[in-house]
């Protein structure tokens, strides 16, 4: 099956201060639903928004990135109904709980609770041990292939965290050989280190994985209406059981949101792409990937209007 739309929703890196303030007030009975997911997550979820030195805390930023993927989509459906067999999802890192709960498979007030315990989880694996995570790109002129990079990284005793696809990568380990890595990058690359507690996706997080284990099974994780690609391997999820154990294992497995875009322009060729809240990173990589896919980042209300817009004004590819 072709699909029409592909929904995604970003990962860790882009919450900022005031990120659902513009949505409270556009999606209708959106404080209700965000005082009732900070119920069950714990936190003050606007409040938590609103401050800069909270958002730093991975316990922090998770839920709150999935709260305002949750309101886009809510506001998205509201503004362009969508036929759940003509959307395929996917979402980055914590991104993959937005996703589920627009495929279907979450509540929304369960994949924001997720958030909170993955984040919280995964913020203790951190104070572990000094680790960290910096991108890892080809340099300007004469830059490394794909290939070159992947082999640095593990030269440098380093992990792959993230396959981004567009020849960049996330390197992550301990601290000091991230350091190492920025300090002197190998030949025909360039380094820059992230801003991040420590490094996701890899074995470093281990120590999170029984707590979220648990609190998954606990969730109610029901049949899909939409179809969803996973970003662990690219492949289409298969139903409740492959999302439960996919969610577990991608706390310490790369992303491999290449493989995600191989199976996104394969099954849906000519589609409208649309990044939900917080949004940007997702619509840049699919930009470089391929620079005549239609996109609109959903960063704030009014985009919605764009994303009407470009739905109307260009029929999509085998539309019906």
């Amino acid at each position: 099956m072709v699909h029409h739309y592909v929904v995604t929703a970003p990962g860790q890196g882009v919450q900022r201060p005031g990120m659902l303030d513009p949505w409270l007030d556009a999606v209708p009975g959106a404080r209700a639903l965000v005082d009732d997911w900070s119920r069950a997550a714990g936190l003050d979820l606007v409040e938590a928004g609103r401050d800069a030195s909270l958002l730093a805390d991975t316990a922090v930023a998770q839920p709150l990135i999935v709260a305002a993927s949750l309101l886009a989509h809510r506001l998205l459906r509201e503004r362009l109904p969508l036929a759940a067999d003509e959307v395929l999802f996917a979402g980055h890192s914590v991104g993959e709980l937005a996703a589920a709960a627009g495929a279907g498979y979450l509540s929304p007030r369960d994949a924001v609770a997720l958030a909170r315990v993955r984040g919280a989880a995964m913020s203790a694996a951190c104070a572990l041990a000094p680790t960290g995570m910096a991108a890892v790109m080809p340099g300007r002129r004469a830059g490394a292939s794909d290939e070159e990079i992947v082999a640095a990284v593990a030269a440098a005793g380093l992990t792959v965290a993230n396959f981004n696809g567009s020849h960049q990568f996330v390197a992550a380990g301990p601290a000091d050989r991230v350091e190492a890595l920025a300090e002197e990058p190998p030949p025909g690359t360039r380094v820059a280190p992230l801003t991040v507690a420590g490094a996701f996706h890899t074995e470093a997080m281990a120590p999170a994985v029984e707590t979220f284990a648990r609190a998954i099974a606990e969730v109610r994780i029901a049949r899909p209406a939409s179809a969803m690609v996973a970003n662990g391997d690219g492949a289409l999820l298969t139903g409740p059981d492959d999302l439960r154990r996919r969610l577990i294992t991608q706390v310490t497995s790369p992303v491999r949101w290449d493989l995600c875009t191989e199976t996104i322009a394969r099954l849906a060729p000519g589609a409208l792409h649309l990044e939900l809240a917080p949004a940007g990173p997702l619509t840049r990589l699919l930009g470089r990937a391929r620079p005549d896919a239609r996109a609109v980042a959903l960063g704030l209300p009014e985009d919605i209007d764009r994303a009407v817009a470009e739905a109307a004004e260009r029929p999509l590819a085998g539309a019906r």
